[in-house]
């Protein structure tokens, strides 16, 4: 064979594994889009079960003529929000101006076409659109539970579609989009960037600070102050079955939120750490507090289940943001301050004679509120994401938590802005919301449905049932 012959034969071999390369290339892109998209499918249906979680919990607080009534409500919630997330909701926390979201085909997912020959996503397309809607699911269902028992069922519609399609979304944008005016991902940010990684301002502070202008604009329940020991829940084994359902979920919601699995590996398994330390430091701290604190500064002197579920759930709250970036010791921290948040907040809620039933704004607004900061206290630099890489705040590199002795206080002064910010979109926006609905005689039933239960009243009857509407007493809470 002449070399020329040869030379020839081998650019044929090379031009042929080249075309070999590049499919195999494009294969393995492809399946590592669905896995990616599988890992975040399963992380979402463990979201959209904390919906169970939030129900049985909501259903063990109440008393037992409102039972139903709750349900039905966190049901809506899911039937509701989808639409609203799919038409509008979606869009507005999508790509856009540094303010909201923009582009055409994030509304009612227009642009999104699967059809192509070309289309290689392998799904995520689709279940970023999933994910995102059982986060936004959560939110509007964190108000529930603190104006349960009095509100009715057309405005707790309203709000919920006001809440889950702009109140929400638009801080969605701001924090996790990459055109938005707080993310970290955003190098034209104005406060050197925000640590939110899975939502302890986005979702629960907004869910809190908006459950607690509902409890607020309501009024109490009639009696609540008089007569507080008549307004225990219903159901202990209910109360306890939804914390560890909504604990059992939260893993999906702080680990899935790294939204790929490839390269993410080990981010999602240290999340899965100290997303469990800082929910036990808190639910055993929180035992303690409500045992041994005097009655002046809140204590009862017994071991109170439900204050410990309570502590428990603002200890996953309060790790929410910082989950990715604050070490296994700094969780505990996390978690133990989370319990001393949750109880300050709820005895502030108690002194100031607001009714949250469900402990709403203790649990998610007041230990939101704290997760956001905990992250400019307790991040670890080496795994710290903010600033961005190109803004001008970048500096010498990346900030991390103030106790940790690698910050010049970046990233806990962003955090503190973003909390501020966040608090007061949110109370102004839900306030005339709910005041509006108030106003209008819409948002209270009335004293006669209040007083006789909504499930008879509303419903048809109550949940438990022996003989025709006799409801069954449940065992009481302490």
């Amino acid at each position: 064979m002449s070399l020329q012959a040869s030379i020839d034969v081998l650019n044929s071999t090379i031009i042929a594994l080249q075309a070999t390369i590049k499919t195999q290339g494009e294969t393995i892109t492809s399946r590592g889009n669905e896995v990616d998209a599988f890992y975040i499918m399963w992380a979402a249906c463990l979201v959209f079960l904390m919906q169970a979680g939030f129900a049985m919990l909501e259903a063990g607080s109440v008393r037992v003529k409102n039972v139903r009534n709750v349900l039905l409500k966190n049901t809506l919630d899911a039937c509701v929000g989808a639409l609203v997330w799919y038409l509008w909701g979606y869009g507005l926390a999508g790509n856009g101006n540094s303010f909201i979201g923009t582009e055409p085909g994030n509304f009612a997912l227009s642009g999104l076409d699967d059809t192509t020959a070309d289309y290689a996503e392998g799904g995520k397309d689709w279940i970023a659109f999933f994910f995102s809607y059982t986060f936004a699911a959560a939110a509007s269902t964190i108000v529930s539970g603190a104006v349960a028992e009095r509100c009715q069922l057309s405005a707790y519609l309203v709000y919920t579609i006001f809440i889950t399609g702009f109140v929400y979304p638009v801080i969605v944008h701001w924090v996790w989009n990459g055109t938005g005016f707080m993310s970290a991902f955003n190098a034209d940010h104005i406060i050197g960037g925000v640590i939110d990684f899975a939502g302890s301002g986005v979702v629960h502070m907004t869910g809190g600070v908006a459950g607690f202008m509902g409890a607020l604009i309501l009024g109490p329940r009639l009696g609540r102050w008089e007569n507080p020991e008549e307004f225990d829940g219903h159901s202990t084994p209910l109360q306890i079955l939804g914390t560890f359902l909504l604990w059992f979920g939260w893993y999906g919601f702080n680990g899935g939120s790294t939204l790929v699995l490839h390269t993410y590996g080990r981010d999602m398994a240290r999340v899965a750490v100290t997303t469990t330390l800082s929910a036990a430091s808190a639910g055993a701290f929180g035992l303690l507090i409500k045992r041994f604190l005097p009655k002046v500064l809140g204590g009862t002197g017994i071991y109170d289940a439900g204050h410990t579920c309570n502590s428990i759930l603002g200890g996953l709250v309060g790790i929410t943001a910082g989950c990715v970036v604050i070490s296994a010791a700094g969780s505990i921290a996390v978690g133990m301050c989370s319990a001393i948040v949750y109880h300050a907040a709820s005895c502030m809620m108690r002194k100031l004679k607001i009714d949250d039933p469900l402990d709403a704004f203790a649990v998610h607004g007041a230990c939101g509120a704290w997760g956001c900061i905990a992250v400019g206290l307790f991040a670890v630099k080496s795994y710290s994401y903010a600033p961005n890489a190109d803004s001008p705040q970048y500096g010498t590199g990346v900030d991390g938590g103030a106790f940790t002795g690698q910050s010049d206080g970046r990233l806990l002064g962003a955090s503190v802005v973003a909390v501020l910010i966040e608090m007061l979109w949110t109370a102004t926006l839900s306030g005339l919301c709910f005041g509006t609905l108030n106003a209008m005689g819409m948002l209270r039933v009335s004293k006669e449905h209040e007083q006789a239960g909504l499930d008879d009243s509303k419903h048809g009857g109550q949940a438990y049932k022996t003989q025709g509407k006799t409801a069954v007493k449940g065992p009481a809470t302490v």
